[in-house]
């Protein structure tokens, strides 16, 4: 009797599955543009999703309780990505991300760029380094030159150029597996919101 109660539950979950599986189908569909995308069958919120040719996956969604977008970048990248003995370091390029590019964030990019680029040589020394007084000299000369880098920079720039478009929100977490960057945009600034980000994505420079 135990044995054939056991079966009629296991027929259920299986019948149950299977209608859940037909009410929830994946399938490709197109656009009137002729891009292709993906849909998942009786989504109430009706989520296209469209794998672009550099395997960018963007999952589009229709709310029109107010004229404003709400834009998430997800990146494969968090703090399992940290380098040995470097923990947080996933986090802290998560805030380096907010420090502008070669054209943002910078009053003099050409004499800015030759001291950053001379930091970097410092900051890979200092790591490869195992005397602590010379690591103590490498980080004094990388606190002077890091002061005359600031110089050449614009803090908060890319923040305000958000504002500019009524950007509002602006925020970023690190997880495990990945990082997220967010902002709440008006819906007629798609275009500037997405030049400003493929900015900052295209040519970050860790400054300051």
């Amino acid at each position: 009797m135990r044995n054939f109660i056991f079966f009629l539950v296991l027929m259920a979950g299986l019948i149950i599955a299977s209608c859940t599986n037909e009410r929830y189908k994946t399938v490709l569909k197109t656009d009137k543009n002729g891009y292709q995308y993906e849909e998942v069958t009786n989504d109430p919120a009706r989520t296209r999703v469209y794998t672009l040719k550099n395997g960018l996956r963007v999952y589009l969604s229709v709310n029109k309780d107010e004229p404003r977008i709400n834009t998430n970048i997800v990146v494969r990248a968090g703090s399992i990505n940290d380098p040995e003995g470097l923990g947080g370091m996933a986090h802290y390029f998560e805030h380096l991300m907010f420090k502008g590019t070669d054209e943002i964030g910078t009053v003099d990019w050409e004499q800015e760029k030759v001291i950053i680029d001379s930091l970097s040589v410092l900051f890979e020394l200092h790591r490869n380094t195992r005397s602590p007084n010379k690591k103590a000299e490498i980080y004094e000369a990388i606190d002077k030159l890091s002061y005359r880098a600031s110089q050449f920079a614009i803090p908060n720039e890319y923040k305000q150029l958000l504002s500019i478009i009524g950007a509002s929100e602006t925020n970023a977490g690190t997880s495990y597996e990945y990082t997220l960057y967010k902002n709440e945009i008006p819906a007629n600034e798609l275009d500037r919101w997405l030049t400003l980000e493929f900015e900052r994505f295209s040519d970050p420079v860790l400054r300051l």
